[in-house]
């Protein structure tokens, strides 16, 4: 991977911000931490695999980073860009809650954001779907996609 200079010290200026909070640090650092940890489970019937950025098991959280381009977003983009099914498989792939911790790339603000058990029912969901459309797609015999289409009523 090939960064240029005001990438790389943009990258370390938010690393340098969450790390001078205590609380993050402590998440990050802590006594038993294993960090970019590989596993497989078994979900509705298909297999699934992840690489949890950070498993704090002094804690029994899995912890994931993320940068926003506005914290007070983070919400929204929660539900946009699926983080709830992320964090639905993560829990179920190691066995501990999820916690994210976001860092805005201008303001530099941090959030810290556990997860309902709203959050994860709706993450839960969305894998059974998508197992339900893998095994429809590539388990189902005679199958033919192009006969494919959704159904709803509004």
């Amino acid at each position: 991977m090939c960064l240029l200079q005001h990438e790389v010290d943009q990258c370390e200026l938010l690393i340098e911000k969450v790390m001078d909070n205590k609380v993050c640090r402590d998440l990050i650092h802590g006594d038993d931490v294993e960090y970019e940890r590989p596993n497989i489970t078994d979900l509705f019937g298909n297999k699934w695999k992840g690489k949890a950025d950070i498993v704090n098991h002094d804690e029994k959280l899995i912890i994931d980073l993320k940068t926003t381009a506005d914290i007070e977003k983070f919400q929204w983009s929660a539900n946009k860009y699926n983080y709830d099914s992320q964090a639905y498989i993560y829990s179920k792939l190691f066995g501990y809650e999820f916690l994210f911790i976001a860092i805005d790339k201008n303001t530099h603000k941090i959030g810290v954001f556990d997860c309902s058990p709203q959050f994860y029912e709706r993450g839960e969901d969305k894998v059974r779907k998508a197992s339900e459309a893998y095994d429809l797609f590539y388990k189902t015999e005679d199958f033919d996609p192009k006969q494919y289409f959704i159904s709803k009523t509004l």
